[in-house]
C-alpha cells in the first residue's frame, strides 16, 4: 500500500527567520520578534513539568515540543501526541468577556492546560507503549475518550493549580447555573458527543472540568492520576465505568448524578439569594441564543445596535427600537469581533473585523460603515487593531491592539488617522519585566472627550480592574486607578447621566454597576441569577440595555434603569490567597539557536500492513515524518503483492514530500507500481487480464488565496508517467477471434490546472450549507509536444449553491453540479461513467471506516451511461428531523440529528455534443443519521429511495454508510 499524500494546507511567511530554544524538558520553537513570549513559555512549561508530572505519575521519555505562533488574533492553543508530543501556543491574551478571560497569568494557565494533555494522553504503560516502539508513537489508549474527560481534566487542573481558570470564573460559573435552573444540565450521554445544543463544542470544558472539579473534592485528585494509569494501560479501550468503579467503587453514572445533584442544589440557594434581595426583570429582546452582544446606543435614532451571532442565521449588525419591538438588519458581516461605537452622528459604525495579511496572518482591523451610503472603508490596516470607541465630538478614534503577547491603547485624530499616539504600551518595559505584560480592553472615552476607561490587567498586578487616562500630560500622572480587588470589572461605558456604568462579578455573579467619578462612590444597578454585560444607558436616561445570559446562549435584554441608587457596594474583595509558584531554575539555559528542521525529520511512523487478497496476499510498510513547526512532511512506501500460490509476485515504491514553509505549498511524489489490468489488451475474443508496470513522477505547486469572506485556492501540477507491459499473459490466436489488440504503453505526461472558489455560510444549528456558492475547475492536457503518446485535453468542474428557506428557519434548497469533459486528438478519448449506488456491505465500511463517496445518479444501475463527457444534476430540498443530542452514558456512541432531504437527479454521459445527450432523471427521497463512534469520529447512515423515471430507471431502497451533507 502506497501513501498517498494528504491535502496540505501549511502555509507560512518566508521572511520569518526560526530559533529553537531547548530546556530539560522541552523545545520551545519560535519565529522572530516571539523572544520574550517564547521564553516565558520556555519557564511556564518548565513549571508546569514540575508540578503536573509528579502529580499524574507521569514523565515523557522524549522532550516536548512547543510552537508558539502570534499569526492568528484568536487565543487558544492545542496539543497533541500522535508521532510526536507537541503543543501549539499562541500569543494573544484573552480578553475579559471570554470564558478563558479569569486569569492571574493567561500564558501559565494556558501552558497548564495543554501540557495536561500531553500527559495524560502520553500515558501508556500498558502493551501499547512496547508497541510503539516499533510503530512510533500511534498506539495511545488514553486519546480513546469522551471529550469531557480529556478536556476536564485539563480544565480542573488549570484551575486548581493557579488558583483561577475556568472553574474559579463567575462567568463560567454561571452557564453551569443557569443550566441548572433552566433544567439543561446535560446527561453524561449528553457530554460523551458532540452535541448541537448551546454550549456544543464547550461542553466537553465546561462540563468536564466542573465534573472532574466533582470526583477530584468527592475520591481525590489521585482519582485522575489512577484513571489516567489504569486505562492508559489496556489495549481494548471504552471501559470508563468499569475504570472508576476499580478506584473508586463508583461509575462515572453514579459520579455524574451526585454532582448534578449538588450543582442544582447551589443554584438554587443563589437564585433564593438574589430573589430575596429583589431580582431585576430583564425584557428580553432576542430569542434565539448564540453568542449575541455588545449593545450600541444609536445617537440621535431612538435605537440600539447590536452583533447579531444567534444559532440559525448569519451574523450581523442589527439596530433594534428604542421599545425592542422592531429590528432591522443593518449588514450582514463575517468574522467580527468585540464592542462596535457610533460616530456622534449615528451615521456611521465602527467594528473590528478580521482581515487576512499576505495570505498568511489573520488579523483584526478597524472597519467603517456609512449608513446613508451603505458604503465600508477600512481605518487601519493589519495593525491587529480592536474595540474602538469614538470621543463625544466626534474627532478622536481609541481602541487596542494585539503585539506579539501584550497589548498597546492608542487614538488616532479622524482627520489624521496616520498618526496613532500611543498611551499604554506593554513594550515601554522590557520582557523580563512582569509589566511588560498586559491585557488592555473596552475603552470608552469620559463625556468631555479628555480620558478614556478602559479594564487593564497586568502580570505585575495579577488582576483586573478599571482604570482612567487622560489623553494630555506625561507618564503615569495621567493614571487614575478606579477599582481594585480580586473581582472582575469589564465593560465600562459613560452615561447621559455623567455615571460610569459597568459589569462586574462582584457578588459572585456579573451585575451592572455605576461609579461616580467624582466621589468614587459605587451603586450596584442590577440583581440578576444568571449574569449581565456591556451596558449601554439609553439617550433618555430611563433604559439600561445590556447582554444577557440564558441557557441557549446570550442575547440582548434591557431593563428600567432604578430611579434611585440605594445598594452602594465596595469592590475591594480581596483575592483568595496567592498560589506560591516555584522560582524559576536559575540554570535554566533560554539561550535560542537557529531552527533546524533537519534535527527532526528521521522518520516517526512505521505503519505495517497484511492482508488477503482476491487474487492472493498483500504486505506493504509506510514510514512518515516531518519537521515540528509543520514546514516538511514526508512519506516512503512499498509494497508486496503475490499470486493465490505466491506466484505473479510484484512490488512497488513510493514517495511523497511536502513542504508548506511559503505563502504556497509544494509537493513531490515518486513511483514504481506493478498494477493489475484488465482492460486493454484484447486476445482470444476477450479482454486479457495483464500486468502493467508504472513510472511516475508529480510536482504539485497549490496557492490558497484567503480571505475573510471568500476562499480561492489554484493548483497546477506536472506528470510524468511511464507505463510499460511488465508481464504479458501468453494467449492462443484462432484464426475466428477478433484481432488482438495491445494496450498502448510509453510516456503519458500531464500538465494540469486547477481553481476553486468557496463563499458558503453554515450556521451552529444549521443541517447543511445554508447560503452562498462554491465552484471548482481543473483542466488538464497531455500531448505530444509534452512528449505524450496522447493529446488529451480534459475539463473537469462543479458547481454547488445554497438558498435558505425565507419561511422556515434551517430549511435549505441546495443545487449541485458535475460534470466533465475530454477531447483526444492522438489516441484513445478518455470515458467517464454514471450511475446509481454501488452496493456497499455498510457494517464492514462501518467498523473500518470506509464511507461511500461518489456523485451518484440515483434511481438507475451503476454506470449505466457512458461517454466523454457528462453531467449529473442534483436539487435537493433539506431540512432537520429530530436534533437527537443523546448519547448512552459512556458509551462510544452518541447519536446528533436525524435529518431528510427530497431530490430530483438528472444526469447523461455521451460522445459528441449536448444536444446528443439523453438524460435520465430520478426523485426520491432520503433520511441522514449523524452520528459520532469511538466519541471523535463524525459518521453518517443514510437511508434512501429512488425511482428512476426514464430508460433503465428502477426503484430501489439503500442503505449506505458516509456520504451526506
Amino acid at each position: 500500500m502506497l501513501w498517498a499524500p494528504a491535502d496540505a494546507l501549511a502555509i507560512d511567511d518566508p521572511a520569518l527567520d526560526y530559533f529553537t530554544l531547548t530546556t530539560p524538558h522541552f523545545y520551545v520553537h519560535y519565529y522572530s520578534g516571539l523572544e520574550e513570549l517564547a521564553k516565558r513559555t520556555a519557564i511556564a512549561a518548565e513549571e508546569a513539568h514540575a508540578i503536573l508530572s509528579p502529580l499524574m505519575d507521569w514523565k515523557p521519555v522524549n522532550r516536548t515540543h512547543i510552537n508558539v505562533t502570534d499569526k492568528l488574533d484568536t487565543a487558544n492553543g492545542s496539543a497533541g501526541v500522535f508521532m510526536r508530543n507537541k503543543i501549539t501556543i499562541y500569543g494573544m491574551a484573552p480578553p475579559p468577556d471570554s470564558v478563558l478571560g479569569n486569569y492571574d497569568d493567561w500564558l501559565r494557565i494556558l501552558v497548564y492546560h495543554e501540557y495536561v494533555h500531553i500527559l495524560h494522553l502520553d500515558t501508556n504503560p500498558g502493551l501499547s507503549q512496547f508497541i510503539n516502539l516499533f510503530i512510533g508513537k500511534q498506539m495511545h489508549p488514553n486519546q480513546v475518550l469522551p471529550r469531557w474527560y480529556t478536556e476536564g481534566i485539563a480544565t480542573f487542573y488549570e484551575s486548581a493549580r493557579t488558583g483561577t481558570g475556568r472553574i474559579n470564573s463567575a462567568l463560567f460559573q454561571m452557564w453551569v447555573r443557569t443550566a441548572a435552573l433552566e433544567d439543561r444540565l446535560f446527561t453524561l450521554g449528553q457530554s460523551s458527543g458532540l452535541p448541537i445544543q448551546w454550549p456544543s463544542g464547550s461542553a466537553a470544558y465546561l462540563y468536564g472540568g466542573f465534573f472532574m472539579d466533582y470526583v477530584a473534592r468527592r475520591h481525590g485528585e489521585d482519582f485522575i492520576r489512577d484513571f489516567n494509569h489504569i486505562y492508559g494501560s489496556r489495549i481494548i479501550p471504552f471501559s470508563l465505568n468499569q475504570s472508576a468503579r476499580q478506584i473508586s467503587g463508583q461509575s462515572f453514572d453514579e459520579l455524574w448524578q451526585e454532582w448534578t445533584a449538588e450543582a442544582l442544589a447551589i443554584a438554587q440557594a443563589q437564585r433564593i439569594a438574589v430573589k430575596a434581595a429583589g431580582e431585576t426583570s430583564l425584557d428580553h429582546i432576542t430569542h434565539k441564543g448564540g453568542r449575541q452582544g455588545n449593545p450600541v446606543v444609536r445617537p440621535g435614532r431612538n435605537q440600539v445596535s447590536f452583533y447579531r451571532a444567534d444559532q440559525v442565521s448569519k451574523e450581523a449588525y442589527v439596530a433594534a427600537s428604542s421599545t425592542g419591538q422592531r429590528v432591522e438588519e443593518l449588514f450582514d458581516i463575517d468574522s467580527a469581533a468585540g464592542p462596535a461605537a457610533w460616530t456622534p452622528d449615528g451615521d456611521t459604525l465602527i467594528y473590528t473585523q478580521a482581515t487576512i495579511t499576505r495570505g498568511v496572518y489573520a488579523y483584526q482591523d478597524l472597519f467603517a460603515w456609512h449608513a446613508p451610503t451603505n458604503a465600508t472603508r477600512q481605518l487601519t490596516s493589519a495593525e491587529r487593531a480592536r474595540e474602538p470607541a469614538v470621543s463625544p465630538d466626534g474627532t478622536k478614534l481609541a481602541y487596542v491592539r494585539n503585539l506579539n503577547g501584550t497589548m498597546e491603547l492608542v487614538w488616532r485624530a479622524f482627520d489624521d488617522l496616520g498618526v496613532a499616539h500611543v498611551l499604554i504600551s506593554g513594550t515601554e518595559h522590557p520582557g523580563s519585566d512582569d509589566a511588560h505584560w498586559q491585557q488592555i480592553s473596552m475603552p470608552t472615552f469620559s463625556p468631555d472627550g479628555s480620558a478614556l476607561v478602559f479594564s487593564w490587567w497586568r502580570l505585575d498586578a495579577r488582576q483586573r480592574d478599571l482604570w482612567m487616562i487622560t489623553l494630555e500630560g506625561e507618564g503615569d500622572q495621567r493614571l487614575r486607578r478606579l477599582t481594585s480587588g480580586a473581582s472582575h470589572e469589564m465593560d465600562p461605558a459613560f452615561g447621559p447621566d455623567g455615571m460610569l456604568y459597568f459589569s462586574s462579578d462582584h457578588s459572585g455573579i456579573f451585575n451592572i454597576y455605576a461609579m461616580d467619578l467624582e466621589s468614587e462612590d459605587v451603586w450596584q444597578v442590577s440583581n440578576v441569577i444568571n449574569g449581565v454585560f456591556t451596558p449601554r444607558l439609553s439617550e433618555d436616561g430611563h433604559w439600561l440595555w445590556v447582554t444577557s445570559y440564558t441557557a441557549d446562549g446570550f442575547e440582548i435584554a434591557r431593563f428600567r434603569r432604578p430611579t434611585r441608587l440605594r445598594h452602594k457596594v465596595t469592590l475591594n474583595r480581596e483575592a483568595p490567597s496567592r498560589i506560591v509558584y516555584p522560582p524559576a531554575d536559575p540554570s535554566l539555559d533560554l539561550e535560542a539557536g537557529p531552527y533546524q528542521p533537519w534535527r527532526w525529520l528521521l522518520p516517526l511512523s512505521f505503519m505495517p500492513d497484511f492482508g488477503l487478497l482476491a487474487s492472493g496476499v498483500g504486505a506493504s510498510a509506510t514510514i512518515t515524518g516531518e519537521d515540528p513547526v509543520g514546514n516538511h512532511s514526508y512519506s516512503i512506501g512499498a509494497g508486496w503483492t503475490s499470486g493465490p500460490e505466491f506466484t505473479d509476485r510484484q512490488a512497488n515504491l513510493g514517495a511523497s514530500y511536502r513542504f508548506g514553509g511559503w505563502p504556497f505549498n509544494l509537493g513531490l511524489t515518486a513511483r514504481m507500481a506493478n498494477l493489475p489490468r484488465t482492460r486493454g489488451l484484447i486476445a482470444e475474443s476477450r479482454h486479457v487480464p495483464y500486468a502493467e508496470r508504472q513510472y511516475l513522477g508529480r510536482a504539485t505547486l497549490s496557492y490558497p488565496l484567503r480571505f475573510v469572506s471568500h476562499n480561492f485556492s489554484f493548483n497546477t501540477s506536472l506528470k510524468l508517467e511511464h507505463t510499460s507491459m511488465h508481464e504479458r499473459p501468453l494467449v492462443e490466436h484462432e484464426p475466428g477471434d477478433i484481432r488482438p489488440q495491445e494496450p498502448q504503453k510509453g510516456w503519458y505526461n500531464e500538465v494540469s490546472f486547477g481553481l476553486s472558489y468557496g463563499h458558503t455560510d453554515r450556521y451552529p444549528l444549521s443541517v447543511t450549507t445554508e447560503k452562498g456558492v462554491a465552484a471548482s475547475a481543473s483542466l488538464s492536457f497531455q500531448n505530444t509536444t509534452l512528449g505524450s503518446l496522447q493529446d488529451l485535453t480534459t475539463l473537469i468542474y462543479g458547481f454547488d449553491a445554497y438558498h435558505s428557506n425565507p419561511l422556515v428557519e434551517r430549511h435549505v434548497f441546495a443545487l449541485q453540479l458535475r460534470g466533465a469533459i475530454t477531447g483526444s486528438g492522438v489516441g484513445a478519448s478518455r470515458q467517464f461513467t454514471i450511475g446509481g449506488q454501488t452496493p456497499q456491505d455498510v457494517l464492514s465500511s462501518i467498523i473500518f471506516q470506509e464511507p461511500r463517496l461518489g456523485f451518484a445518479l440515483r434511481g438507475y444501475p451503476p454506470a449505466v451511461m457512458r461517454g466523454s463527457q457528462y453531467q449529473v444534476l442534483k436539487l435537493e430540498y433539506r431540512f432537520p428531523l429530530i436534533d437527537i443530542d443523546q448519547g448512552f452514558s459512556t458509551l462510544p456512541l452518541f447519536f446528533r440529528q436525524l435529518k431528510g432531504s427530497l431530490f430530483a437527479d438528472a444526469g447523461a454521459a455521451y460522445n459528441g455534443f449536448f444536444a446528443d445527450a439523453s438524460f435520465r432523471r430520478s426523485f426520491g427521497a432520503e433520511i441522514q443519521l449523524d452520528a459520532l463512534l469511538g466519541y471523535h469520529i463524525f459518521n453518517t447512515l443514510r437511508l434512501g429511495h429512488a425511482r428512476g423515471i426514464d430508460d433503465e430507471g428502477i426503484a430501489e431502497w439503500y442503505l449506505l454508510f458516509g456520504g451526506g451533507y
